[in-house]
């Protein structure tokens, strides 16, 4: 299994793979890191590798979509160093009228208040910031759940 890819926008098209067997992983994996590589394209073997290895572990432990979501949020959160709650919105839910993202967006931020307090109320305790920030630090600690 290897890639048929050789430029940034046919990796950037290009379908995730879904290796059977860890040979094929490590082959496709392999086609990917012998490509001349640019600042673009070494983007997508990365991406394109670990999404190879998600769907390769994944099927080899029977996972379901809810634990595959599960994982590949958890993947965010490490990649990005997320340690509070987030939420990934859709601009194209934008074209449904049923889908009101600012509505998702207002309701996570509430929802999140309690998880804000607690973290601004320890950001207080060590308060190396800027007045500005120390204030509305001050204001976040005091929501109620």
């Amino acid at each position: 299994m290897k890639t048929k890819a050789t430029t940034e926008q046919e990796l950037q098209n290009e379908k995730a793979a879904w290796p059977k067997t860890q040979a094929q992983l490590n082959e496709y994996i392999q086609s990917l890191l012998d490509l001349e590589h640019d600042y673009g394209t070494c983007v997508y073997a990365m991406s394109m590798s670990a999404v190879a290895a998600f769907n390769y572990v994944g099927s080899k432990l029977g996972a379901t979509g809810f634990q595959a979501s599960c994982a590949d949020l958890d993947i965010l959160r490490r990649t990005r160093h997320l340690d509070g709650p987030f939420i990934i919105l859709k601009a194209e839910d934008m074209l449904y009228p049923q889908y009101d993202l600012k509505q998702k967006l207002d309701e996570a931020m509430q929802n999140w208040r309690g998880w804000l307090a607690k973290r601004a109320a320890e950001e207080l305790e060590d308060a190396d910031a800027c007045d500005e920030v120390i204030k509305h630090w001050k204001q976040l600690a005091k929501y109620k759940v």
